[in-house]
């Protein structure tokens, strides 16, 4: 009986498992990834409305009837280039009305300015002459801006969004002749949530843009302008206005609809380390813990971390690391306490 024993301690010894020290292992190949502050966003996506920077309704400041009107709907025009024009005659006779009172009354100052020097008239016929001439002035600058006002041309770079009268139609004072915008920049309106309004801050913001559509894989900067003071009574959102540059070659236009992206740092602009899924293992004791490769002896540690939140390709970890850690991303359950590990390529720096 004893004899059997013997026996079969023996036989469990020899099939007992043997670890061999970590150095004496075989060297692992492991692929390694350097950790990096970056930063967690999220991205809220809101629908706009695209719009002029500036919009003027042009009308005249004198009546007549309409002589030229060399504009269309959708035409693109340049600063000081003829829109509308008024027929000139009446104008362009009162200038000539007036030139010639004030030719009158030019001579007649002359002659009476002489006849006082000479006493040969009171000085208040003097002064009669003197304003007279005076008044010939004011009538003569009055008709001169009439006519000058029978023109329109372009205040700004313009692009023609409507017209609303016909060529050789009468028009009063006041009348809406057509509608400008200048669209070199434009304008992108959003009615945005009031927490968003409430709580977004400008270090929050990581990037906002705007997508169109018609023009896939097309991302354009915007930049915050303006909002409302007042929420909406029904929707409790508030218009917010943004603008970006008019795209050289696209044909963007008022009315059209855009999306308003907005990317917010979830940190608060202060970065978090982001580590890959695989580079994570859980201990017993239910904590977490990562393989960290030291390039010098080419062994890995084991180090504890803290993990704050799980993301889309990885964990955000709250401690135990520094940006430019390198750590076992793949096959990290492998590996033990000092085991040897050989470097496959350059360490990965961005998630995948």
């Amino acid at each position: 009986m004893t004899r059997l024993l013997v026996v079969m301690i023996w036989m469990l010894a020899g099939c007992e498992r043997v670890e061999a020290p970590a150095a004496e292992q075989a060297v692992r190949p492991a692929k390694l990834f350097k950790v990096a502050s970056t930063q967690t966003t999220t991205q809220h996506r809101f629908v706009g409305r695209l719009d002029a920077m500036q919009t003027v309704d042009v009308s005249f400041e004198v009546d007549g009837a309409l002589q030229e009107l060399p504009i269309r709907e959708g035409q693109a025009v340049s600063r000081g280039a003829l829109v509308a024009a008024l027929n000139p005659t009446d104008f362009q006779l009162a200038v000539r009305e007036a030139e010639v009172q004030l030719r009158l009354a030019t001579q007649d100052l002359e002659r009476k300015k002489t006849l006082l020097r000479d006493r040969g008239i009171s000085q208040s016929l003097f002064d009669d002459a003197q304003a007279q001439f005076e008044l010939s002035q004011v009538r003569l600058s009055q008709a001169q801006e009439r006519l000058a006002k029978s023109r329109i041309v372009a205040p700004f770079d313009a692009y023609v969004a409507r017209r609303y009268v016909d060529n050789r139609t009468k028009v009063r004072v006041g009348d809406r002749i057509l509608r400008l915008s200048d669209l070199n920049e434009l304008k992108v309106i959003a009615s945005l949530p009031e927490e968003l309004v409430a709580t977004v801050t400008p270090d929050k913001v990581v990037a906002i843009f705007a997508q169109f559509d018609f023009m896939p894989g097309e991302r354009f900067p915007l930049t915050y302008r303006e909002n409302m003071g007042e929420a909406n009574a029904v929707a409790q959102t508030y218009s917010v206005t943004f603008t970006m540059a008019r795209p050289a070659d696209s044909n963007l236009l008022p009315g059209m609809t855009a999306q308003v992206l907005i990317e917010l740092d979830l940190e608060n602009g202060s970065g978090t380390l982001v580590i890959p899924t695989n580079a994570l293992l859980s201990d017993p004791d239910g904590g977490f813990f990562v393989w960290i490769f030291d390039p010098a002896s080419e062994q890995v540690q084991r180090r504890s971390v803290e993990v704050s939140k799980p993301l889309e390709h990885g964990f955000a970890v709250s401690s135990g690391l520094a940006p430019g850690d390198l750590l076992v991303a793949a096959g990290a359950s492998q590996l033990q306490e000092g085991m040897r590990v050989r470097m496959m390529g350059e360490p990965d720096t961005a998630l995948r």
